[in-house]
């Protein structure tokens, strides 16, 4: 079953934001409990009652459970260390990335996905390499990958290094993506929007957060 990072990040935002992070990310969890989406775990990144970001592990179908919950949330509430005429809107974003060992799926090799076909050694070699055709070419349809192996006397250990290279080539591109969904996760605790929430809240009996109204889907 795929994993997901659901995460909550108040960005670059004062302190009034990140409490209401931290508010945020217990709705989070509930929701995707209730929507069907197992919680593996919680990471914390600051103070518990006011983090900067917040990252909910979970398992299933993170993006279609959590449909019209993803971008921008406010909350409507005062401050009352800021005074009357202070800002009252804050801002948090909720976004979802695959999880590391999710983005890593897919590095072995389905050998059902390969085409593979003597060929020919190229070079120096002797009269073995000029008398068969021990070398291989292997394929690999989904990704595009092909290799062209001669290292081995026989055909079959050819077959069995050039799926192991493919495997490598595979691996390689795996941790490419996680490095990148790695960036676009901390990226995101830099880059929120404020116009047009998802979701508006306010802040109701013990301090819990009440939805004020959800945008129309569009």
């Amino acid at each position: 079953m795929s994993r997901s990072w659901v995460q909550i990040s108040a960005g670059r935002g004062p302190i009034e934001v990140r409490r209401f992070v931290a508010r945020l990310a217990e709705r989070m969890e509930a929701l995707c409990q209730e929507r069907g989406l197992a919680v593996v775990d919680v990471t914390v990144h600051g103070d518990e009652g006011a983090p900067a970001s917040v990252e909910i592990l979970v398992e299933g179908d993170a993006r279609r459970c959590l449909e019209g919950e993803l971008g921008t949330h406010a909350l409507v509430d005062r401050s009352a260390a800021r005074g009357k005429a202070a800002r009252k809107r804050w801002f948090a974003g909720v976004a979802v990335h695959a999880a590391g060992a999710d983005a890593v799926a897919g590095a072995g090799v389905d050998l059902g996905e390969l085409e593979i076909s003597a060929c020919r050694a190229s070079g120096p070699g002797g009269q073995h390499v000029n008398k068969t055709l021990s070398a291989v070419r292997i394929h690999h349809r989904p990704s595009g990958i092909t290799v062209r192996v001669a290292d081995e006397r026989s055909q079959r250990a050819n077959v069995r290094r050039g799926v192991e290279r493919i495997a490598e080539r595979l691996a390689e591109r795996a941790a490419r993506r996680v490095a990148d969904g790695e960036a676009a996760r901390w990226s995101e605790h830099a880059r929120i929007v404020r116009g047009e929430p998802v979701r508006t809240y306010r802040v109701g009996r013990k301090s819990a957060l009440v939805v004020a109204e959800a945008r129309e889907a569009r």
